[in-house]
Formats: structure tokens, C-alpha cells, sequence
């Protein structure tokens, strides 16, 4: 049965704001240098805060040891918010060289570019980690079906 924890309040709490911040970039889209990269990070947030409310509601089911818990939490709302932020920075300041894609004929500062590359980089591999130690804290749920 799936019942409320505190640490799933706070997820869903997280994964709300989340949304609207990427909600409320929706709307200013045209205001940036790079409407494209605007574009992903108001995908990114929305995504990502959707995820969060899943892990919210979901956090009773999830058993791991109370520290790794409490890591795959916080390390998945950082890993989600450092995404975001890059893309953000990103779209903002005409970074590219991490996201060439989105970022295709915008160029930035140096630092700018480092920046973005050092918070989309670290926050991929923290998502990766904490949802992979996610889906390994949700196995124990296929011998009990």
C-alpha cells in the first residue's frame, strides 16, 4: 500500500515547484538569447518536477538503507535542478558547447561555457546514479506482486 513520507512530502513539494518554475520559463521563452535551449530547460523543469511528484508518491514502496534513502532523494532533486539550471544558463547566455544541439549557432563566454558543462555533466550523473539506485530500491516490489 502506498502511503505518504515525510521525505515523499518534501519530493512532491520539490517536483511542484519544479514544474511551475518550468512553467512559468515557458512563458519567457522569447525573452532569452537561445529560444531554442529555452525551450529544453521549460521541458527539462516540467519533466523533471513530473518525476520528482512520481518519486514523492511513490517513496514508501522504495527500501533502501535510511542514508542511501535520504542520497537518492536529495542527489535526484540536485541532479534535476543542476539540468535545468545549465540549460537555463544555457539559453540565457548563448552556451552551446555542452548541448550543441540546442545550441546550434550560439556561442558564449568561456566561463559561460564552462559553467553550464560542469552543472548539465554533474547533473546527468547524479540522476543516473539516484534513479538507478531508485529502480534498485523498487525490485523488492516484484517478489511481493
Amino acid at each position: 500500500m502506498i502511503e505518504l513520507t515525510k521525505l515523499g512530502a518534501q519530493l512532491i513539494f520539490i517536483g511542484v515547484f519544479l514544474f511551475l518554475a518550468g512553467l512559468i520559463q515557458g512563458a519567457l521563452i522569447p525573452a532569452v538569447k537561445n529560444s531554442r535551449m529555452a525551450l529544453s530547460g521549460h521541458l527539462t523543469a516540467v519533466q523533471c518536477g513530473m518525476a520528482l511528484v512520481i518519486f514523492g508518491v511513490i517513496w514508501s514502496l522504495v527500501e533502501l538503507p535510511a542514508s542511501l534513502g535520504i542520497f537518492v532523494a536529495y542527489g535526484s532533486t540536485l541532479g534535476f535542478t543542476l539540468i535545468w539550471l545549465g540549460i537555463t544558463l544555457a539559453s540565457i547566455t548563448g552556451a552551446s558547447k555542452a548541448l550543441p544541439i540546442a545550441g546550434a549557432g550560439f556561442s558564449a563566454t568561456f566561463i559561460s561555457e564552462i559553467a553550464v558543462k560542469v552543472m548539465v555533466l554533474t547533473g546527468s550523473l547524479l540522476s543516473l546514479i539516484t534513479c538507478a539506485l531508485l529502480a534498485f530500491g523498487l525490485l523488492p516490489l516484484l517478489r511481493h506482486s
